[in-house]
């Protein structure tokens, strides 16, 4: 009897994954992981002042709709407890999960589910299913779909309804699509988010945001109670050229990179605020 040697036999039982296949440890976003806030700081803790769109390719209509935002909307009832929509998840404060929903007979991957702090379930669908048509109901979190292409998981999503990409008022509209790349390093999760409105940019507006896997954590619960703080019902809003509080953003940052704009999201625009300085 012929013998295999130890490492042709170790070979022979490794199963062969075809040629670009996703490796299953690195696709397997299971589990709940912690935000790492060193990416825009001070935009995902406090806040950035309002007039500041530095980074955010805003046309001129997406310029007048963030001048107009008072932030005191807040204070309306049916404001207060709306979730933070799809685009702005990854950079708000809190941890994320993810699980997987899987057919119980096929064991085929059907939808991926993400929950974060502030937010309803939010599902990725896996199952090769078509976008719905452009007059069905649109949601904060919108309709997503999911494919992988090697070991990242490429995600496509419509039909969000309109809200802000920073708190302080630059947003996109109902028109807008968003793409997004998720990565795992390990137990670093990257996220590169790519944002096309044809309302409010000049061009797509991208950004990436890393997390940990933290397995000493739980997704807590987000208690919420709506209040009527405000004693108008009118939804607070500044007219064209009223809004004072501009002012606060353009103290300290240079007020031509303030107002943003695609130039604005590019290294080399350093060099013409530095032309800008001069006397």
């Amino acid at each position: 009897m012929r013998f295999l040697p130890p490492l042709l036999l170790l070979a022979a039982c490794v199963p062969a994954f075809p040629q670009g296949a996703p490796v299953l440890e690195l696709t397997d976003f299971s589990g709940v992981w912690a935000e790492r806030v060193h990416e825009d700081s001070y935009e995902r803790s406090g806040g950035p002042p309002l007039g500041d769109y530095q980074g955010i390719p805003l046309n001129d209509a997406g310029r007048r709709k963030a001048d107009s935002h008072d932030h005191s909307e807040w204070s309306l009832p049916e404001f207060q407890c709306r979730p933070h929509s799809a685009p702005y998840q990854w950079r708000a404060l809190g941890s994320v999960r993810f699980w997987n929903e899987v057919d119980p007979i096929g064991r085929d991957l059907r939808a991926i589910h993400v929950e974060y702090l502030r937010s309803l379930d939010r599902v990725i669908y896996m199952d090769g299913r078509p976008h719905p048509p452009e007059y069905a109901p649109y949601s904060w979190s919108g309709f997503s779909t999911g494919k992988w292409v090697g070991n990242t998981l490429v995600v496509t999503t419509d039909h969000i309804k309109a809200s802000y990409l920073r708190r302080n008022g630059a947003s996109f509209s109902d028109k807008a699509t968003m793409q997004e790349f998720i990565d795992r390093h390990g137990d670093y999760l990257t996220i590169t988010m790519i944002l096309t409105d044809p309302v409010w940019l000049e061009e797509p507006f991208i950004q990436t945001t890393n997390y940990a896997l933290d397995t000493h954590t739980a997704l807590t619960y987000y208690p919420c109670t709506v209040s009527e703080e405000n004693i108008s019902t009118a939804v607070p809003h500044f007219l064209p050229g009223t809004t004072e509080h501009l002012k606060d953003a353009a103290g300290w940052i240079p007020p031509i990179a303030a107002r943003g704009g695609a130039e604005s999201t590019y290294p080399d625009y350093r060099e013409k605020l530095k032309q800008a300085a001069k006397p």
